[in-house]
């Protein structure tokens, strides 16, 4: 799972611009502070949410090879995931920095419960 991620994330960064797209200046920042099109990617809000989500994934991976999960924590796992799927989907789409923030919230909430879920594992010291 991790590898796709990675996968996914390298092949998101080398997504070019609109074709023809020139820097203004030659090659110079452009002037406003905006990127110019050529270099357009991901925003830094889901750049940041896909480095929390390939750590959530890394720390479930982790989890599940630990092999001591009750059916619940592992379906709540598998729900997680689709949920990460349905978000790294939307950031090919275009930019919506109202649904950045709500990805960063939603990432936080399963940082959160997946912390609760490793206190409470069956076998935790």
């Amino acid at each position: 799972m991790r590898l796709l991620l990675l996968v996914l994330m390298g092949a998101w960064l080398m997504i070019p611009g609109p074709a023809g797209a020139q820097t203004p200046g030659g090659g110079q920042p452009p002037v406003g502070g905006q990127q110019p099109v050529a270099r357009q990617g991901l925003s830094q809000g889901a750049m940041q949410n896909l480095a929390a989500m390939n750590q959530i994934m890394d720390e479930m991976h982790q989890i599940i090879g630990q092999g001591r999960l009750t059916a619940a924590q592992q379906q709540e796992l598998r729900a997680w995931m689709q949920q990460m799927g349905q978000m790294q989907q939307q950031m090919s789409g275009p930019r919506n920095p109202q649904r950045e923030e709500q990805q960063r919230q939603r990432l936080q909430e399963m940082r959160r419960g997946l912390d609760a879920m490793q206190s409470r594992m069956p076998g935790q010291p």
